[in-house]
């Protein structure tokens, strides 16, 4: 098997083929099967540029639309399947962004007519949500509804921190199933006893991508680091191809495990909403969570 099939790569194998496991600014870390397994790359601005002007000459792409769209539709993110242009001596460049087969997607909490993708080319999305002040069933209801066209993936909500469950809570817990009934699976997990840990680890496999969502502090990068395991905590300290410590400013970041799946976390979501809607579902100051009657 290839690099890049390791990385979950299905198509043919050829060269110029890489997928980008984080972005460093104006440059993306590519795994690929060119240079040992791994380089660094720009984006080629003219290729895309030319892309996006043949596009409108066709007429397939209005100046509104794009405005709707969003320039990120057209930016290489974590995840992505790229092609580009290999070059020993000085910059590969990324030349074209391949098909996405998943995509997870909001509203921009800073333009109502664009979208901001947070997750690409993942098999399971794991929506994550706390036993705590966190729960609510209203945020879930909205992460599902923005789920129904992300593709190929599979849902699942995960509820954390069941070692803090209380009386009554299952109450909250019996209204989330009927929030989540027919649109996902639905599983209860504690880091910190190991409940549930059996069913999170049946997504844990050899090819496939993960990624996570979830609001900040219900346990995402605890979950990470259990599925993960310490031996790959420690292995993960120094990244061999810099040869300098893991890259914490980078918003996302796709990682393999030792047992050959990935992950991809995304930072912390304060607002979640559907292009073009005026005003956005807080994660703060939301009605609906445990300690209040679900609706």
């Amino acid at each position: 098997m290839t690099r890049i099939e390791e990385f979950g790569w299905k198509g043919s194998i050829e060269p110029g083929i890489g997928r980008i496991v984080s972005a460093h600014g104006d440059y993306y870390h590519l795994v690929c099967n060119e240079a040992g397994g791994e380089i660094l790359a720009r984006k080629k601005k003219s290729a895309f540029a030319k892309r996006i002007k043949s596009v409108q000459e066709r007429g397939g792409l209005t100046r509104v639309q794009r405005d709707e769209i969003g320039d990120e539709a057209l930016t290489p993110i974590t995840g992505d399947f790229v092609r580009f242009r290999y070059n020993a001596q000085g910059e590969s460049m990324i030349t074209e962004i391949l098909p996405r087969f998943s995509r997870f997607e909001r509203k921009d909490p800073t333009a109502r007519r664009k979208s901001q993708t947070l997750a690409v080319n993942f098999d399971t999305l794991f929506i994550m949500m706390s036993l705590n002040e966190n729960f609510s069933t209203a945020r879930i209801d909205r992460y599902l509804d923005l789920a129904t066209d992300m593709g190929s993936a599979e849902a699942v909500v995960v509820v954390t921190k069941m070692d803090l469950r209380e009386e009554g809570d299952e109450d909250f817990l019996a209204e989330l199933d009927k929030t989540v009934a027919g649109r996902a699976r639905v599983i209860h997990i504690s880091s910190l006893t190991g409940e549930g840990m059996d069913q999170a680890m049946r997504y844990v496999i050899p090819g496939r991508t993960l990624a996570f969502i979830g609001s900040s502090g219900v346990g995402k990068s605890t979950l990470i680091n259990v599925l993960a395991g310490e031996e790959w905590m420690a292995t993960q300290e120094i990244q061999e191809w810099s040869g300098k410590g893991r890259h914490t400013t980078t918003s996302r970041e796709l990682v393999m495990l030792p047992c050959g799946a990935m992950i991809v976390d995304t930072p912390g979501i304060r607002e979640i909403g559907r292009v073009g809607e005026v005003e956005s579902l807080q994660v703060k100051g939301e009605s609906t969570h445990r300690y209040r009657k679900p609706s």
